[in-house]
């Protein structure tokens, strides 16, 4: 038997920040009515989303700020009645590439008029994203104990089937409402969710000059 186990973990992987692509709260119907943002949007976007806290703003509050919401994703929760979410935000759309991105954890609050999904902010994790070397991505995995939970991971994405190079993981503690950062188990590696086998043959590749072809 091997003196270090490999840890290949199969994974479902909700969302990458790295990849770009925005998604809307989940919608459903009908509700009470919309409470306005307190916080000033000019002083939001002067000091940068990073710097200002949304703990205990709802995600009205968000919209009226006009911050840009990256990514979202509802969380699997197995021993609660409760809702949680968890959403990547920036003031610059660009940011949420390369610059400064908020992580938060939301609950579910309630249903707006529209019948919109409300939720209230209860922990967040400032970060600066630097796509490839920098990338965070939501994944399920059993690292402490047979349990599957959920776990916010920095890594450096080599474009490649297994993502071996990983900085930092945080668990996320759906008991404590917060981000739990953890040791890092030795020779843990990833599934890629991004990475596509090209169907190219490379015999018929020509070699590269540098330039991109759109």
């Amino acid at each position: 038997m091997k003196d270090v186990f490999t840890f290949i973990l199969t994974i479902t992987v909700v969302f990458q920040s790295c990849n770009y692509k925005p998604q809307d709260q989940v919608e459903q119907k009908v509700g009470p009515t919309k409470k306005e943002a307190i916080v000033n949007i000019d002083t939001v976007r002067k000091i940068g989303a990073s710097i200002h806290s949304f703990i205990g703003k709802t995600t009205e509050d968000i919209e009226v700020l006009q911050m840009h919401t990256c990514l979202g994703v509802m969380l699997p929760v197995i021993e609660s009645k409760a809702k949680f979410a968890l959403a990547q935000y920036s003031a610059i759309i660009d940011h949420c590439q390369r610059g400064r991105t908020k992580f938060v954890i939301e609950r579910f609050l309630r249903y707006d008029t529209n019948g919109k999904s409300v939720f209230v902010i209860l922990d967040e994790l400032n970060v600066e994203t630097n796509y490839p070397v920098t990338c965070y991505g939501n994944f399920r995995l059993a690292i402490e104990g047979d349990r599957e939970e959920n776990y916010l991971v920095t890594f450096y994405d080599n474009n490649s089937e297994v993502i071996t190079q990983i900085s930092r993981i945080w668990r996320i503690d759906l008991e404590k409402e917060k981000f739990v950062e953890i040791s890092k188990p030795k020779n843990l590696t990833l599934t890629n969710p991004d990475y596509v086998e090209s169907d190219e043959d490379p015999a018929f590749t020509f070699p590269s000059t540098g330039e991109k072809s759109f």
